[in-house]
């Protein structure tokens, strides 16, 4: 009964208060609490990642378990003792290092902007809501549908003709009511 009462608190039904208190005091009614919330946002297909409570707590220990390594520029009195490639590559690693990690950096932005601007020229291009078919005539669905309900010429110009009869009463109501309207501003 209290987990019927927890997943309508949950839903936004009215319980009454006593449910709150043993949600408080109660360890495994909130793990039931935790468990319904990841049940609903799975099933809201929700992008959303469940780390648990105890993340931190786990990855503190993956970590403190990581063998530590410990990279360090050689001296100035090491530098001396090494032949002459050596001492160059020991000189310049780090900024070799900043180099291809600017270079990626730049592939990564140059590459996420031309996506875009991809994407941008395409969706301006297609329109949002596509209400006619792509063949802009009636398409019949099967191969036995009769051939008396199909449109003909004459019809679809009565249509048209009965489209710019409207769209001119349209126009003229328009046009006289802007002119009202100016008339009683003056």
């Amino acid at each position: 009964m209290q987990k019927e009462l927890l997943s309508a608190y949950i839903d936004g039904e009215q319980v009454g208060n006593d449910i709150t208190l043993e949600l408080c005091n109660d360890a495994e009614l909130q793990q039931s609490w935790s468990n319904y919330h990841v049940i609903r946002s799975v099933m809201r297909d929700e992008s959303e990642v469940f780390l648990g409570a105890d993340f931190t707590a786990k990855m503190a220990t993956l970590i403190d378990q990581e063998d530590a390594i410990t990279l360090s520029q050689p001296t100035p009195d090491e530098v001396e003792n090494l032949p002459f490639m050596q001492k160059l590559k020991a000189l310049f690693a780090p900024m070799v290092q900043v180099g291809v990690a600017a270079g990626v950096c730049l592939v990564a932005v140059l590459g996420v902007q031309s996506f875009n601007a991809n994407n941008a020229q395409t969706t301006a291009d297609t329109p949002v809501l596509q209400t006619l078919p792509f063949s802009n005539n009636v398409q019949e669905v099967s191969y036995n549908a009769p051939t008396k309900d199909a449109v003909t010429q004459e019809q679809l110009e009565q249509k048209n003709k009965r489209i710019g009869a409207m769209l001119q009463s349209y126009e003229l109501q328009r046009r006289v009511y802007a002119d009202s309207v100016q008339n009683q501003q003056h």
